[in-house]
């Protein structure tokens, strides 16, 4: 008999502790309108990718905030997109993949194709809303061929 008791006591463990971790992902997380992130975010990607492919800053960086204009300049951008095109080319096309939202951010990411990186480039795109628009906060580029030296 004390068998049966050690083994539901441990059955109810361990769906305690399945719900739990189920449910951990939930705290903290606010609620996203994915249509409607998408609604700003897929334009204003698109168009940070296609500004690399043409070297043009003044439309890769229209929709960041004064901190991220600060952080990336012009001559940061012609170095870093210097860098980024020699490792995996000119962008492609991208699949919306996922959106999460922390604090005032909300994250969009995209899994994105590159002429030269034959694994998707998964780009993660910070927006914050300052004075009624939607502003990139920041902006990250990650692959196989990225990470080499």
């Amino acid at each position: 008999m004390k068998k049966k008791t050690i083994a539901g006591l441990i059955a109810i463990i361990v769906v305690v502790i399945a719900a739990a971790v189920f449910f951990a992902g939930y705290v903290g997380k606010e609620e996203v309108d994915v249509a409607q992130v998408r609604e700003y975010a897929d334009p204003i990607t698109e168009n940070i990718l296609l500004a690399m492919n043409e070297g043009n800053y003044t439309k890769y960086s229209e929709h960041f905030d004064q901190t991220m204009k600060n952080a990336m300049s012009e001559a940061v951008f012609n170095e870093t997109n210097a860098i980024i095109k020699s490792k995996i080319g000119d962008y492609v096309s991208n699949e919306f993949w996922n959106v999460e939202s922390k604090d005032q951010y909300t994250i969009a990411y995209y899994k994105a194709k590159f002429t030269q990186e034959p694994e998707d480039v998964i780009v993660k795109v910070v927006f914050q809303e300052i004075m009624g628009e939607m502003n990139v906060s920041g902006l990250w580029l990650d692959s196989p061929k990225l990470r080499k030296k």
